[in-house]
């Protein structure tokens, strides 16, 4: 049997979104044709890819060690589809990204998108994600990074990762071992405004032992809630990735915390029927960038 690059495609999709369905909705196909594709895939290699995982599926250890190549393969495609003599993808398109993401990869992206890209003209909206999900489906935005969206009728969410996430605390409180709901009580907590990621990995973390916390203060930012979590005012929940400096000079502590804190999941979104080369070429480059800094860990 003939390996095709539509197997490759395939069985790049299912590893990254870790199920066959999720990879159907990613390539526009219905689910027995990727399932038949995966299988053909590892009727022509001769060997088995993947695995069951609980109600998924995850590469064995040669579907791992196909992946890279996988992927070495789907970038020369995607070179050969952007090469000289192609029409450029060019325009405007209008990005939003939640701020802890943009914090960090905002630059880089706006750098690797206008080497790639020069043509087109992102305009970016950085919020939460409470406040970019209703633009999008207010065609406000054509594209939009999000952290745990709510999700809504009509928008595609393409998954790209764990964003790893934890309470942190300024050294002032003296909060070291594990730290637990009854332990953060009585300690003043700030969080973005429900019904933002932060304030529900907030209330969910304290809702698992069954605990209100005594206060929480409300502010829209989260990089000013990063600095008022560092100068010792409160308490809160921050992505590693956005505070790292922070954390390597000591300025802020990671909490050791039982039960761990939820990562937030990280998804692309777009309207159904919005895709473009825009979105496709901001998304190619975005997933560049988020690799190229380990920002997310696999889902």
């Amino acid at each position: 049997m003939r390996l095709t690059l539509a197997q490759l495609e395939a069985f790049f999709w299912a590893v990254e979104l870790g199920s066959v369905q999720a990879a159907a909705r990613q390539l526009n196909l219905a689910q027995p044709t990727v399932s038949l594709r995966l299988r053909d895939l590892e009727n022509a290699l001769g060997m088995q890819v993947f695995e069951r995982a609980g109600r998924g599926i995850r590469p064995t250890a040669s579907g791992l060690g196909l992946l890279d190549r996988a992927k070495t393969v789907l970038r020369e495609v995607d070179r050969i589809r952007d090469a000289p003599g192609q029409k450029p993808v060019a325009g405007g398109a209008r990005v939003g990204v939640a701020e802890g993401v943009a914090m960090v990869c905002v630059a880089p992206l706006v750098q690797a998108l206008r080497q790639d890209h020069p043509a087109l003209r992102p305009e970016f909206t950085i919020a939460t994600t409470a406040a970019l999900e209703p633009e999008l489906v207010r065609h406000e935005l054509d594209l939009a990074v999000l952290v745990n969206p709510v999700g809504h009728s009509g928008i595609r969410l393409i998954p790209l990762g764990l964003q790893p996430t934890s309470f942190m605390a300024a050294p002032s409180w003296g909060l070291s071992g594990k730290v637990r709901p009854a332990d953060l009580r009585h300690i003043p907590i700030v969080s973005n405004p429900p019904p933002s990621a932060m304030f529900r990995q907030t209330q969910d973390w304290f809702a698992a032992a069954g605990i209100e916390p005594a206060r929480i203060d409300m502010c829209s930012s989260v990089t000013v809630s990063a600095h008022l979590i560092a100068s010792g005012v409160a308490v809160g929940v921050l992505p590693h990735k956005m505070v790292e400096r922070q954390i390597a000079d000591g300025s802020l502590v990671v909490l050791q915390t039982d039960p761990p804190v939820g990562d937030g999941r990280v998804y692309a979104a777009y309207r159904d029927g919005g895709e473009n080369r825009a979105i496709d070429a901001i998304i190619h480059s975005l997933r560049g960038v988020l690799s190229s800094m380990d920002y997310l860990v696999v889902a």
